[in-house]
C-alpha cells in the first residue's frame, strides 16, 4: 500500500474538491492510502474528516506573490518534512496554484508528482507555474489538453481524464422533492438555475441579462435561481442593481450556498452554465437539460453534445442564450428528451468510479516508471542545514 499526498485549497466545497473526494473515496485501499493537506481550514476539511479521511491544514502561502512568496521556503520545508514522516510515495495537486509546492516537495523527496489542470490555461500560465516540472499532468477536457500541448507540454506527459459525478447520489428517482418551489415559492412555471459562487468568473450577470430578454419576450415567464454563496460583494451589488433596474425582483431568487445539490438540481427544469464545471455533469445525472454558453467549442465538447445531451452555444451573445432558454421553456418535450439522453450519457460515461479507475491506473504507471529512482532522499537532511539554497529556487 502506497501513501498518496493530496494538496488542495480547502475552504468551501467546490468542483475541484468534489472531484478529488471521488478519487480518494473510491480508490482501492489495498493499493493506496490518502493523506490530504489543505492550505485553508473550513467546510472541505471538516467534510473529509467526517468521512474518515486523514486531513491536515498546513500553510501554503502564494508561491509568486511578493513579498509573501519570500516565506514560501519555510512552508515548503514544513510540507516536505510532513510528507517525509508520512512516508508519502506520490503527490497529487488539484489546483495549478499549488504547482510550486507540488513539484518542489516531490523533488526534495525524490517522488513523482501529478498536477491536475481543471481550467483552460495559456502558455503564460504554463510557464509561470512551471508545469513542466510535474511528472505527469491530468487534463479534464480536450480543450485543456490542447492548451497544454500548444504551450509545449509533451503529449505523452498528459493524461485526459474527465471530471465525474456520483451518478447514484444525483439519480432522479432519489431526489423527487421539489425543494426549490417549497422554499422560495417562485412564480414562474419553469425554473432555470445557474450554480456557482457569486463572482465575475461565474457570469451570473450575463445570465440575468439573457433572463431579462426571455421574460420580456415570452408568453410563459420563467423564474431564475442564482445558486451559490456570495464571493464578491461588489459583484453581488452590481447584480442587485441590475435586477432592480430591469424590474426582475419577482423573477430572480438567491438560494445561497447549498449542501443539498442533488435535491436542488432535481427541482430545476434546466441548468445554465457560462463557465463550465462539473455541475453540468451533476445536472445531466439528474436528468436535466443543460445549456452551456460561451465556454466551449463544439469540436472540443465531449459530454455536452448540441441538441442531444444539451444545448451548446459557442458565442457569448446574450441573444443566443436567451433564444435557447426560450426554446426549452416553450418546448417541454424537447427539454425532457435532452434531459433523458443526458441522464443515460452520464450513467455510461461520467460515473465517478470510472474516473477513479483511470486515475488509479495513472498512479500505478507513474510509480512503476519512477520506482528505480526512489532511493531514500538526502534532500531533507540538506534542507535542515541550508533551506534557503534548496527551497527558494524558482
Amino acid at each position: 500500500m502506497q501513501k498518496v499526498l493530496y494538496l488542495s485549497r480547502g475552504g468551501n466545497i467546490g468542483g475541484s474538491q468534489r472531484q478529488i473526494f471521488h478519487v480518494i473515496k473510491n480508490m482501492d485501499p489495498n493499493l493506496f492510502a490518502p493523506v490530504v493537506v489543505c492550505k485553508n481550514d473550513g467546510q472541505f476539511v471538516n467534510f473529509l474528516k467526517d468521512n474518515g479521511i486523514e486531513t491536515h491544514v498546513i500553510n501554503m502561502r502564494p508561491w509568486r506573490k511578493f513579498p509573501i512568496a519570500m516565506l514560501r521556503c519555510f512552508d515548503v520545508l514544513h510540507l516536505a518534512l510532513f510528507a517525509y514522516t508520512k512516508q508519502v510515495k506520490l503527490i497529487h495537486a488539484s489546483d495549478l496554484w499549488l504547482c510550486g509546492y507540488l513539484t518542489t516537495v516531490a523533488r526534495l523527496l525524490n517522488i513523482p508528482s501529478i498536477l491536475h489542470v481543471r481550467t483552460p490555461v495559456t502558455g503564460c500560465d504554463v510557464r509561470k507555474h512551471a508545469f513542466v516540472n510535474a511528472t505527469s499532468i491530468i487534463a479534464i477536457s480536450r480543450r485543456v489538453k490542447n492548451n497544454l500541448i500548444d504551450a509545449g507540454i509533451p503529449d505523452d506527459k498528459i493524461s485526459l481524464i474527465y471530471d465525474s459525478v456520483d451518478v447514484d447520489a444525483f439519480a432522479p428517482e432519489m431526489n423527487k422533492k421539489d425543494i426549490l418551489r417549497r422554499q422560495f415559492h417562485p412564480k414562474g412555471k419553469t425554473l432555470i438555475g445557474i450554480v456557482g459562487r457569486i463572482d465575475g468568473f461565474k457570469k451570473q450577470l450575463e445570465f440575468l441579462k439573457a433572463a431579462a430578454k426571455v421574460n420580456r419576450n415570452s408568453f410563459s415567464p420563467a423564474s431564475f435561481l442564482i445558486i451559490g454563496p456570495q464571493h464578491s460583494q461588489d459583484y453581488f451589488q452590481k447584480i442587485k442593481r441590475f435586477i432592480s433596474f430591469n424590474r426582475l425582483r419577482d423573477d430572480v431568487y438567491f438560494t445561497g450556498g447549498r449542501k443539498d445539490m442533488p435535491a436542488v438540481l432535481a427541482s430545476l427544469d434546466m441548468l445554465v452554465s457560462l463557465s463550465g464545471g462539473s455541475v453540468m455533469f451533476e445536472a445531466m445525472a439528474a436528468g436535466k437539460a443543460v445549456i452551456s454558453a460561451g465556454f466551449s467549442k463544439k469540436v472540443n465538447s465531449v459530454h455536452i453534445q448540441d441538441q442531444r445531451t444539451g444545448i451548446l452555444i459557442e458565442s457569448r451573445d446574450n441573444d443566443e442564450l436567451a433564444s435557447a432558454m426560450k426554446r426549452l421553456i416553450e418546448d417541454s418535450a424537447l427539454r425532457r428528451q435532452i434531459g433523458n439522453t443526458a441522464l443515460q450519457w452520464a450513467r455510461q460515461r461520467l460515473c465517478h468510479k470510472l474516473m477513479t479507475a483511470k486515475t488509479q491506473q495513472l498512479y500505478l504507471n507513474v510509480l512503476s516508471c519512477h520506482s528505480d529512482k526512489m532511493d531514500v532522499p538526502v534532500a531533507i537532511e540538506k534542507t535542515l542545514v541550508r533551506p534557503r539554497e534548496i527551497l527558494c529556487k524558482p
